[in-house]
């Protein structure tokens, strides 16, 4: 019996995840339906951050659980949704900033941007129980991934946020969000802060 139980959360998980193409993707909205808010575009070529800006990259090169897209904040603002097999960039103010992931699990990120770089984040996939979990990788200078970043764009699908449901969402769940910063910022919650510096830019 309890080798049917474990088969049994295996198969829900594969079925959750849509490891196959399948119609299923209407009857999961609980799981975070996305539908139109994150849009297929063109990829941006040759463009710099502002003055007093910086570019930030978060790719998810796996294409496993289509149907679970994770919610990435900076702070208690709201940037977009990580979608299997894309990236999408965000400009915003160089300096200080702490990236949160919520996914079955919540997961942060302190980063230190300089002016006029561009850095870059693997949101990566792991099983949950239920939904799928999530957690950041830095890309560092140095580091495995430094070197394929750039290239690995083009085997992705680039994504813009839709500025209106970005908005409604932030509006919806900003309260949650402050929540996540007051316990990443607890004694409790911050060993689990991974870290990016201004010289892992480019």
């Amino acid at each position: 019996m309890k080798r049917y139980f474990h088969f049994g959360l295996v198969l829900l998980f594969v079925v959750l995840t849509g490891c196959a193409g399948s119609g299923a993707y209407k009857t999961l909205t609980y799981l975070g339906d996305t539908k139109g808010k994150m849009l297929p575009a063109i990829p941006p070529k040759g463009v710099t951050p502002g003055p007093g800006k910086a570019f930030v990259y978060f790719m998810r090169p796996s294409s496993l659980a289509v149907f679970n897209h994770f919610q990435i904040w900076d702070s208690d603002h709201y940037v977009g949704w990580s979608q299997a097999n894309s990236y999408f960039a965000y400009e915003c103010d160089a300096g200080k900033h702490l990236f949160i992931g919520v996914a079955e699990n919540k997961v942060a990120l302190d980063a230190d941007f300089e002016s006029g770089k561009t850095y870059y984040v693997i949101t990566n996939l792991h099983m949950g129980f239920i939904n799928a979990r999530m957690d950041f990788t830095p890309v560092t200078q140095g580091s495995e991934l430094w070197k394929k970043v750039e290239s690995g764009k083009s085997d992705l699908t680039y994504n813009e946020v839709n500025e209106f449901e970005r908005d409604k969402w932030q509006t919806a769940k900003k309260e949650e969000a402050q929540q996540y910063i007051a316990f990443f910022m607890s004694e409790e919650g911050k060993p689990h802060i991974c870290k990016l510096n201004k010289e892992d830019g480019i």
